[in-house]
């Protein structure tokens, strides 16, 4: 159900949240808030704000910063590629087919770490000294360039876990719900004009929270985009690949692992 949730468009959320505000203010009774309650209501909300801006603003930081980082990593590994074209036929292909699977273990893997099975495979292959003098020539340049890689996973592991704690989850939702909860209390009589601006600040609430949310588990339009040059990538330069070719190899480095 959560990751259903999850799945809804911040636009479709905004609407059945805004309409379902204008539902319930119509059917609703609202108290009298004392002047106590008043100024509670005015204290959460500052505090509201104060505590969540830092929150959301990190997470769309650790967003924007996943994305930098597999772009450098595709770079990386497009650089390589171009490289490759210095090499004879046969050492060609079977660089790409390492680096074929080692494109699959880190494309959507949020659990992604510096410690590769798939590059160390590529390292050894690179420095192997059993092909040609002038493709060994080029595997040392590209050793240079599979070398950067290990820091680029390393990076990626430490913005996968630089999420949102529970004890700053359970901060926000509790500010969270008592402004929303003196929101609805508000008192707007017979106007309609006042119902409806009641009724969008109800779904700016509800907003904030759902796009924290969506930046804090990546399932954020802009958090998806991070895979999206490295799939573009696998799709133009690595549609010559057996897939059968690189299931078989990558069963072998498993083993060769275990």
């Amino acid at each position: 159900m959560y990751k259903k949730l999850l799945h809804i468009r911040l636009s479709t959320f905004s609407i059945l949240l805004f309409v379902g505000s204008l539902i319930f203010l119509k059917y609703y009774q609202q108290t009298t808030l004392t002047p106590g309650q008043l100024a509670l209501f005015s204290v959460n909300s500052f505090l509201f704000g104060y505590y969540f801006a830092p929150l959301l603003g990190a997470q769309k930081a650790r967003v924007g910063q996943l994305n930098t980082v597999a772009r450098q990593e595709t770079m990386v590994l497009l650089d390589i590629l171009a490289q490759s074209h210095l090499l004879t036929e046969k050492t060609r292909k079977q660089l790409k087919l390492k680096l074929a699977v080692y494109l699959e273990s880190v494309l959507y893997n949020k659990n992604i770490e510096a410690d590769n099975p798939y590059y160390d495979e590529l390292l050894h292959f690179t420095k192997q000294n059993k092909v040609p003098a002038d493709d060994q020539a080029v595997l040392d340049t590209i050793y240079a360039r599979i070398s950067k890689t290990q820091e680029t996973r390393d990076s990626l592991n430490n913005l996968f876990r630089a999420k949102v704690y529970s004890h700053e989850w359970l901060v926000a939702s509790v500010l969270f719900f008592i402004t929303f909860y003196f929101s609805i209390q508000t008192k707007f009589g017979d106007s309609v004009f006042f119902m409806i601006i009641l009724a969008i600040l109800m779904t700016g609430l509800g907003m904030l929270m759902m796009i924290l949310v969506k930046f804090a588990t990546l399932s954020h339009k802009e958090a998806k985009r991070m895979w999206q040059p490295m799939r573009e990538l696998q799709i133009k330069h690595f549609d010559d690949m057996n897939p059968v070719e690189i299931a078989k190899e990558k069963s072998r480095i498993d083993a060769a692992a275990a």
